[in-house]
């Protein structure tokens, strides 16, 4: 099986998680940027001391990328890096790739790995039109977000599905992920969906992706 993996850091601190992950035999790895939404005291007591963000996204083998969150948490990795470290389940890649990175999985060392988790959490993404992220968040909150980083897009969709669903859809968009536990993820996501949905201004699309393990740095 294949597994992404995400961390979300401290601005600049990015370049230091993809050399773990190339440590850690993560050779496939993407890196943008982001800005957090937690309030100042969120902030002071998660150790985060920004709001600018590096978001760092990656693809391995499940025995590679558990084996990665297992020597972060054991501490057996020094990061110098301040955020949250967390992976995704993939149900679908290029074949090549797949093969690429299941190989490389086999020929590994091997090691602990995780126990399954039974998805008791969830990352929520949630496209906006952009200027409506902060009227979105506050609602996010009210349902019991504690925070979450926003990305810059563009909307690549055509004319006519747009059209044909009746959206307000700007060419300009901003996403919001958030991380929720089992909880409140449907909370979050049904109240952000009556109050900011297709048929509002600001036009959020809104999915969720199980998370399977979740480390602080």
């Amino acid at each position: 099986m294949i597994k992404a993996i995400a961390a979300i850091v401290e601005r600049g601190q990015g370049k230091m998680i993809t050399k773990v992950f190339k440590e850690n035999q993560i050779q496939i790895s993407l890196q943008c940027s982001g800005n957090g939404t937690a309030s100042s005291e969120l902030m002071d007591v998660l150790g985060l001391g920004s709001s600018e963000k590096d978001i760092v996204l990656g693809i391995a083998a499940t025995q590679i990328v558990e084996r990665t969150i297992l020597n972060i948490e054991d501490s057996n990795t020094q990061i110098d890096a301040r955020g949250i470290l967390f992976d995704l389940p993939i149900t679908g890649l290029n074949n090549i790739i797949a093969t690429v990175l299941l190989h490389q999985g086999q020929e590994g060392n091997g090691g602990a790995t995780l126990e399954q988790g039974s998805h008791v959490s969830s990352l929520i993404f949630v496209t906006v039109n952009q200027g409506y992220t902060d009227e979105v968040m506050d609602t996010a909150r009210s349902a019991g977000a504690r925070g979450g980083t926003i990305i810059r897009a563009r909307w690549t969709g055509d004319k006519e599905t747009e059209q044909f669903y009746g959206l307000n859809v700007q060419t300009e968009k901003e996403i919001i992920i958030i991380i929720a536990n089992v909880n409140t993820r449907n909370a979050i996501m049904e109240t952000i969906n009556i109050k900011h949905g297709l048929s509002t201004d600001a036009c959020a699309m809104i999915c969720a992706l199980p998370i399977e393990h979740v480390v602080k740095i």
